[in-house]
């Protein structure tokens, strides 16, 4: 494993209790994305239900289907489409404490036998030439180094007529101004990434693998509940957090992680950041 790939890895271990304590508290449920809200939304678990099925949908997911989860966490969304969908379904993250946690699920959910999840990196998963009908990935595609990596890798396992759904967050424009930086640099180094591609980039980066019947989704508002949640849970938790990294009983690693929980609300109100959804066929 890279250094890169090690630091986000690391990132995840760390974090992963501290998401599941304040994101989801609830032990069955393995998710920690931002969800989609609507106006009969009740509840973070209905916003994850909604996200999951809202790209399901788009991509046409089915019983028939092998559906690569690329970058999969805790395996939310893996094991959704296999008690929903019936899909087959293989999970892959680098973060060994994600996998762990992923297994346990897929078991306590009855369906440890519908998933599979591997540790490997999906800019070079190792699986055969055209082996999936579906590669999908939810606010994990955002820490490729190369985003066009992880869309050759995925162009080179579709089958033909495969179909590829992104949901992540995009930068809409470059920052203009200092504070605008800032809040990017604050964002970025928090969520242990390197950079975050713009909409029209990484549209581009898609036809230039080869993808065709391109579209995409503005998904800004429906994210917005979730932001807002984070932020005020961040902003509650943030002095506590500094006296415990003091104390050195929490690391440095929380506090930008609580920084980017700010900057994550800065960026969609400001319009520098908002949320999407690719869709492609090969």
């Amino acid at each position: 494993m890279d250094e890169y790939n090690q630091k986000i890895a690391e990132y995840y271990d760390v974090t992963l209790p501290y998401y599941k304590f304040f994101w989801s508290k609830d032990k069955e449920r393995s998710a920690i994305h931002y969800g989609f809200w609507d106006s009969d939304t009740k509840s973070l678990n209905d916003a994850l239900s909604n996200q999951n099925k809202f790209l399901a949908d788009v991509a046409g997911i089915n019983a028939d289907d092998k559906v690569l989860d690329a970058g999969c966490g805790v395996g939310g969304s893996a094991i959704w489409l296999a008690k929903n969908k019936g899909a087959r379904v293989v999970g892959i993250t680098i973060s060994q404490r994600q996998l762990q946690k992923a297994k346990k699920l897929a078991d306590l959910h009855g369906v440890g036998d519908e998933v599979e999840f591997y540790l490997t990196d999906y800019t070079n998963t190792k699986f055969p030439n055209e082996s999936f009908d579906v590669v999908w990935g939810i606010e994990s595609i955002c820490h490729a180094e190369v985003k066009k990596h992880f869309l050759q890798e995925a162009y080179r396992i579709l089958k033909i007529g495969g179909r590829l759904i992104v949901a992540d967050g995009f930068l809409l424009r470059e920052p203009q101004s200092e504070r605008e930086k800032k809040i990017l640099q604050d964002f970025l180094d928090g969520f242990a990434l390197l950079n975050l591609a713009r909409v029209d980039q990484f549209k581009s980066a898609i036809e230039s693998v080869g993808f065709t019947n391109i579209k995409f989704w503005d998904k800004t508002k429906e994210v917005e509940p979730s932001s807002k949640i984070m932020y005020k849970k961040v902003k509650l938790f943030y002095p506590l957090a500094k006296i415990l990294n003091f104390l050195h009983i929490i690391p440095d690693l929380l506090i930008k992680n609580n920084n980017a929980g700010i900057a994550q609300r800065e960026l969609l109100k400001s319009g520098l950041g908002g949320y999407g959804v690719f869709y492609a066929e090969k």
